[in-house]
């Protein structure tokens, strides 16, 4: 279950318009709210995807952020199709999603709810200062 931030897209479109560093620093501060889950979907699924140790580069995750979400994902993709390459993990996607992140999600939440609480704390007091 995805967590809910009311005003997203509006305060993206809002920082839009902000000078570059302004957007970067925000994008920055924005993957670390989001870097604690990352850093918790990489450990489960090395440690609860079966034969995962053989392949690591499959658990390594990133932060990837756009206009109205930020989100986890794998980093490394797979071959499209079943053409010449058939994948030999065709349900590796649905591995990492229900043993990796959405595990990491729920077990971080409360963390990712006070990350993103200071992130607004210390928007309003650079807005007011």
């Amino acid at each position: 279950m995805p967590i809910v931030f009311a005003g997203f897209r509006e305060l993206n479109l809002a920082y839009k318009g902000a000078e570059r560093d302004v957007r970067l620093r925000w994008r920055a501060n924005l993957r670390e709210v989001a870097e604690p889950v990352r850093q918790d979907a990489e450990r489960l699924a090395m440690s609860s995807i079966r034969r995962m140790p053989g392949s690591p580069k499959w658990s390594r995750m990133r932060v990837g952020i756009s206009q109205r979400v930020v989100y986890i994902a794998p980093r490394a993709r797979g071959f499209k199709g079943r053409g010449r390459h058939p994948s030999k993990r065709p349900n590796l996607g649905d591995l990492l999603m229900n043993r990796a992140m959405q595990p990491a999600l729920e077990r971080n939440e409360e963390q990712m709810f006070r990350n993103l609480e200071r992130l607004m704390d210390r928007i309003a007091a650079d807005f007011n200062g």
